[in-house]
């Protein structure tokens, strides 16, 4: 059985998001904002490394975090002929602990990968990444997003992507069932993952030490709450306690 984001499943995985340059668009889209120079910069979540080594490419000290073995050695080798601080490690951030890797400038995680770690290991899990977050550190992640009217099923025409999302939701848990068809690929791959209301984020996050959260469509943060019932939004905090989202040094 193919698995999408381990082995043979990453072609499919990349192939659907990523086969268009997406990747270096968005680093473009994060950096159109975040302009700390010599920022320090962990990727929880970083599968084959697209983003980190664009990151790297751009002068950034990059570690990038998976729990899938295949995906980091990939994201080893493609980084081998690179001359930037780049180092990818195999790490599950439900059990394992980050802080020995040191503090950072900024975190991230997109993909909705905070979607796929359990409902209940969630605040422990942005405990962690407060703790590894230097003062005026900044944290980016998206998640599935649990709103009414939910949107059962997508097509292409809505996101871009040659995938049709079928989806149901428990709206009191925020548990998904999601089967995402690759058209391209005749491919299609069940997810059980979790979706959540802003509020609930924004409390989330606010009793696990950030504050200044904001949240967007986009990764530029230009597309603030326009949508009565979004997929995913993209959220940035800040480390409770210290300034303003840094936009220059």
């Amino acid at each position: 059985m193919i698995e999408l984001y381990r082995e043979q499943g990453l072609k499919i995985y990349e192939g659907s998001h990523y086969s268009h340059g997406e990747h270096i668009i968005e680093v473009k889209q994060i950096l159109s904002w975040y302009r700390l120079r010599r920022a320090r910069i962990l990727d929880i979540g970083c599968s084959s490394g697209l983003h980190a080594i664009e990151f790297a490419k751009k002068g950034y000290p990059v570690i990038g975090l998976d729990i899938e073995p295949s995906a980091i050695e990939l994201a080893r080798r493609r980084s081998r002929n690179t001359n930037n601080r780049i180092e990818f490690r195999v790490m599950d951030i439900e059990r394992d602990d980050p802080s020995a890797l040191g503090k950072f400038d900024l975190i991230y995680s997109i993909g909705n990968v905070l979607s796929h770690v359990r409902k209940d290991s969630l605040p422990d899990i942005l405990r962690k990444i407060r703790e590894c977050l230097n003062e005026d550190g900044v944290f980016l992640f998206d998640v599935l997003i649990n709103a009414k009217p939910f949107q059962e099923e997508i097509h292409p025409g809505k996101n871009g992507l040659q995938i049709i999302w079928r989806r149901d939701i428990d709206g009191g848990t925020g548990r998904i069932s999601m089967d995402g068809t690759f058209l391209e690929y005749g491919f299609t791959q069940h997810f059980d993952v979790w979706g959540y209301m802003v509020e609930e984020m924004k409390r989330l996050l606010g009793s696990s030490g950030f504050s200044d959260i904001e949240y967007s469509e986009t990764l530029d943060f230009t597309a603030k709450n326009k949508s009565k019932n979004p997929v995913s939004l993209y959220f940035r905090a800040k480390a409770a306690g210290t300034h303003t989202i840094p936009h220059g040094h």
